[in-house]
């Protein structure tokens, strides 16, 4: 009887551990800037790696010693980084976020001055995963060059504002480069020690499933935006009519008298 347990609990060992050996094949590799070699950041104070004072959310670039593809190039590695915030109780305007752009297969820096798209999506969150899109924006537009490096790659810094602004107080958000030449250029989200320790990410290649990476942050902020005006409805204009002619028929009335 003794052998005949010990026999099952060793089959149902052997059977989690091709199980898990089997989960981690499937997951594919989270591709960053530093797959060739660590980058180390520089060990002194610049300018343009701070959140804006008016910032409802910071996870500024501190100790960055990498960056994770979010490029939608097709030849090395189309993928997107999601990472998550929480706590916003304002409307959200606009975001700042740090990057660099990595020729591959070289990993050198490829920054050129000029503009870049991103597609830039805000997600609910869904018990600690990725949820439902909420809100999309597609932007143009150009980096400031920090001055700061993660090894020779140079730090970017992306300012957006957006159109109309959203609300949401726990959610995540991704962004992404669009690259429709396919160009070898790449835009790599730039990390941080700040945050919660976990993104997501997706190989679009291998069907976009998103899978959750631990012991990672990118670097963003959130900045506060200006609520969208509360439109007047058709009643509130005919009472504030009737108001008004009443009160000049009211007028006249005593001036008549």
């Amino acid at each position: 009887m003794k052998k005949t347990r010990f026999s099952i609990l060793v089959m149902i060992s052997l059977f989690l551990s091709i199980s898990l050996l089997t989960f981690g094949q499937d997951q594919p590799e989270l591709g960053s800037s530093s797959e060739q070699g660590s980058f180390l950041s520089p060990g002194r104070d610049i300018g343009g790696l701070e959140c804006l004072p008016n910032s409802l959310y910071s996870q500024a670039p501190v100790n960055s010693d990498n960056g994770y593809f979010s490029d939608d190039e097709t030849t090395f590695w189309n993928q997107t980084i999601f990472d998550s915030y929480s706590g916003v109780t304002e409307v959200i305007g606009g975001i700042t976020f740090w990057g660099e752009n990595v020729s591959l297969p070289s990993h050198s820096d490829c920054y050129t001055p000029g503009a870049d798209t991103f597609d830039i999506i805000f997600y609910q969150d869904d018990a600690g995963t990725v949820g439902a899109s909420v809100k999309s924006y597609t932007v143009i537009v150009t980096p400031t060059v920090t001055g700061a490096n993660v090894g020779p790659l140079s730090i970017l810094r992306f300012d957006v504002t957006f159109p109309s602004p959203l609300y949401l107080e726990n959610g995540w958000v991704s962004i992404v480069k669009k690259n429709p030449a396919n160009e070898d250029c790449l835009f790599a989200w730039v990390n941080t020690t700040t945050g919660d320790d976990v993104i997501g990410y997706t190989n679009n290649l291998a069907g976009g499933q998103i899978y959750y990476s631990s012991g990672v942050n990118v670097s963003f902020c959130l900045v506060e935006g200006t609520p969208p005006p509360v439109p007047i409805s058709n009643w509130a204009i005919i009472l504030g009519v009737l108001l008004i002619g009443t009160f000049i028929v009211v007028r006249y009335r005593r001036t008549l008298a």
